[in-house]
């Protein structure tokens, strides 16, 4: 279950990403906008302060960060739906914005398909991925497996799935014939290792507490935060460097 107050618990962190893949769609006025996986609405919000005459249509499969999305952002229209599945009936739309959900599903080269379908001509898919599988924070995670291995049995069931960066930039092209790709790493300074950790739970360990009592989610906990200390050392000045690797593609349907 998704924790909407502790995904935004480093919510600027967050933001930044999708104020990043916002700036470089260049559909100019669109009627009709779908922000998918919208979670607590922190995307939605800077749709709708950009296109404020939109009708912007938010999904997530989560009651919880709908609840929190729609006080956010009133304006909106918020409800529950597997955006993993055909959107057809949603109707049509002139941008499909999707921050950090694509990772979360199967069948990712579907979900291209599946979100052209609903574009307009002249339409925009925008989306950005967290490239976690390249950062040592995902090792830190998946090298404190070993202490509960029955709990964690099928965890590859739950957790995100990444592919190459070759394949996202294939998926989008054979669907859309040509798509604009980029990678930025985000240095977020750290005040301990212990925030890093926080900044984790939000997301990429929510599926392994999900697996766990109590205190085997403690004992978990404390051995990822020990492997997280020797994979993010201080640097000469005393800082602490989270580095963040995310991908980002812009596609229109012509």
């Amino acid at each position: 279950m998704w924790n909407a107050e502790l995904y935004a618990k480093y919510g600027k962190e967050r933001l930044q990403p999708s104020l990043d893949l916002l700036s470089r769609v260049e559909t100019m006025n669109p009627k009709r906008i779908l922000d998918i996986g919208c979670g607590s609405g922190m995307s939605t919000a800077p749709l709708a302060k950009r296109w404020e005459n939109a009708e912007i249509i938010g999904a997530d499969k989560s009651e919880e960060m709908l609840a929190v999305a729609r006080k956010t952002v009133p304006e909106a229209t918020f409800f529950r739906f597997d955006c993993s599945k055909p959107m057809d009936g949603l109707g049509k739309f002139d941008l499909v914005f999707s921050n950090a959900f694509i990772q979360w599903i199967k069948n990712q080269r579907e979900f291209f398909s599946n979100a052209r379908s609903v574009l307009n001509k002249g339409g925009a898919l925008a989306i950005q991925i967290p490239l976690f599988d390249d950062m040592p924070a995902s090792r830190a995670i998946s090298d404190a497996e070993h202490i509960f291995p029955d709990n964690f049995l099928d965890i590859d069931d739950e957790r995100h799935v990444l592919h190459a960066l070759k394949d996202y930039y294939l998926m989008a092209t054979s669907t859309f014939g040509n798509a604009t790709m980029w990678q930025t790493d985000y240095y977020h300074k750290m005040e301990s290792h212990e925030n890093i950790l926080e900044f984790l739970k939000g997301t990429a360990l929510r599926p392994y507490a999900e697996r766990l009592d109590a205190e085997q989610t403690q004992a978990f906990f404390d051995r990822v935060l020990k492997n997280l200390e020797n994979a993010y050392p201080r640097e000469s000045d005393g800082s602490l460097l989270f580095t963040f690797k995310r991908l980002f593609i812009v596609a229109y349907r012509r």
